[in-house]
């Protein structure tokens, strides 16, 4: 069975990860407002990690609520997505377990320096 654990800001590349996002229609009018269409639950893989945005390729996506009346956009498998960091730790991400834990610290080490290890 796999495991997740909760990682806030500690995920890297290779890392997969879920977190719940809201869902947001754009305005129709140009002083419109943004419409709530419900939530969802994203499984995706880090590809890149660089200033503040991550690309992510999807893996698994849930609709955990749509509001009556609402469609919730389906994100397609293999699909790649950018999202800023922050709305992913907003959304309480927890991270896949990897089967070998000390490779991940092997390889994050070399990302941040063996002294920013969390």
């Amino acid at each position: 069975m796999k495991k997740w654990i909760r990682c806030g800001a500690g995920f890297m590349e290779a890392d997969v990860i879920r977190w719940k996002e809201e869902v947001w229609r754009r305005p129709k009018r140009e002083r419109g407002h943004a419409v709530n269409l419900g939530d969802r639950m994203v499984t995706a893989e880090v590809i890149r990690d660089e200033e503040g945005w991550v690309d992510l390729l999807i893996r698994a996506h849930t609709i955990s609520h749509e509001k009556p009346g609402r469609k919730v956009e389906v994100l397609a498998k293999g699909t790649e997505i950018r999202r800023k960091r922050s709305t992913i730790e907003r959304g309480k991400p927890e991270r896949l377990i990897w089967s070998d834990e000390s490779a991940r610290t092997i390889i994050a080490s070399s990302f941040l320096g063996e002294d920013n290890l969390w």
